[in-house]
């Protein structure tokens, strides 16, 4: 019976020092343009003074990524690709990193004016947040038309 007990002792140790000894796993990579599935939708504004839509960073399959802060050289491009004018404001919120993967999702709030002219681009040009500096610029299609006078929040966990 003793020698049950002290082998089991014996391997509970074993099992604590290579756990102990194993190193942290690594910090989730920051994302990268492959690393993500972005798209932009139509939403329905809280206010009805403007509309609304929603920039969507998923990863792509199998991939886990941290992404955090805001877009930049933001364009808004016709069916040629020329852009077409419009210059966002992108509104500085609290910094956050969002991490990425299964069905965790990031998100960028777009709003712009209801009334006055309107445009409709056939895409939009993004360059993401690198960890240290820009990232990588990507291109998705636009969903429907916007006035000019447009704001862009910073990367969040998208609302429910």
């Amino acid at each position: 019976m003793n020698k049950i007990r002290l082998t089991a002792v014996a391997l509970a140790g074993a099992t604590l020092l290579t756990v102990a000894g194993t190193p942290a796993q690594a910090e989730t990579p920051w994302c990268t343009g492959s690393d993500l599935v972005v798209s932009a939708h139509d939403m329905r504004s809280p206010s009805s003074a403007s509309k609304a839509h929603q920039i969507r960073f998923a990863a792509a399959e199998g991939v886990s990524c941290t992404i955090g802060g805001s877009l930049s050289d933001v364009r808004f491009l016709d069916a040629d690709g020329e852009d077409l004018g419009i210059e966002p404001t992108v509104q500085s919120g609290e910094y956050v990193e969002v991490p990425v993967g299964g069905y965790r999702e990031a998100a960028v709030y777009v709003a712009s004016q209801i009334h006055g002219p309107r445009v409709t681009p056939a895409s939009i040009r993004i360059t993401l947040p690198g960890q240290d500096g820009p990232g990588d610029s990507v291109t998705v299609a636009w969903p429907s038309n916007l006035s000019p006078v447009v704001r862009l929040g910073s990367l969040t966990a998208p609302v429910s």
